[in-house]
C-alpha cells in the first residue's frame, strides 16, 4: 500500500493564480494611481516653493521697515536713496528706496523689494515718519 494517493483519477481543477489579463488591468490601475500621487506631489512642491518665497519676501520688507522705523528722524533725511542688492539667509533681493515726501517735519519714504530669482514678484511698504515734537503736552509751564 502506497502512502501517497495517486492523482491520475481526480478530476483535474482549474490553476489558482493570476492570468495575463488580470496582471496588465492591475498594472494599469497602478500606474493611473501612480501618476495621480506623482501629479499630487508636483502641486504641492511648486506651492511650497511660492509659499517660501513669499514668506522670505514678507521677512525681508518687515526687516526693512523696522530698520527704517527704528532709525533716527534726521538720519531718515540724510539716508542714500541708491539701489542696494543683499543676500539674507540664501535669499538675494534688491533693496529701492524713494523719498516720497520729504520736509523738515515729516518724511514719507517708499520701499520696494524685488527678488533676484523672480524680478516680477515685487513687494513694497510706505513708511511715514514725523519728527517728534521737541515739547511735551503734560508740561504746561514750559
Amino acid at each position: 500500500m502506497s502512502l501517497f494517493k495517486s492523482s491520475h483519477n481526480a478530476p483535474r481543477r482549474a490553476r489558482a493564480g493570476f492570468s495575463l489579463l488580470e496582471v496588465m488591468v492591475a498594472m494599469t490601475m497602478l500606474s493611473i494611481i501612480l501618476m495621480s500621487l506623482a501629479k499630487i506631489s508636483t502641486v504641492i512642491s511648486v506651492r511650497s516653493r511660492s509659499n517660501d518665497l513669499v514668506a522670505k519676501r514678507s521677512a525681508i520688507l518687515t526687516l526693512e521697515a523696522n530698520k527704517f522705523g527704528a532709525m533716527p528722524f534726521d538720519s531718515l533725511r540724510l539716508f542714500s536713496t541708491t539701489d542696494v542688492t543683499r543676500t539674507l539667509g540664501g535669499f538675494s533681493y534688491t533693496r529701492t528706496l524713494t523719498r516720497v515726501n520729504n520736509s523738515s517735519t515729516r518724511s514719507t519714504l517708499k520701499i520696494v523689494i524685488t527678488p533676484t530669482t523672480s524680478p516680477t514678484l515685487k513687494d513694497s511698504v510706505m513708511l511715514d515718519r514725523t519728527k517728534p515734537s521737541t515739547t511735551t503736552p503734560l508740561c504746561t509751564n514750559c
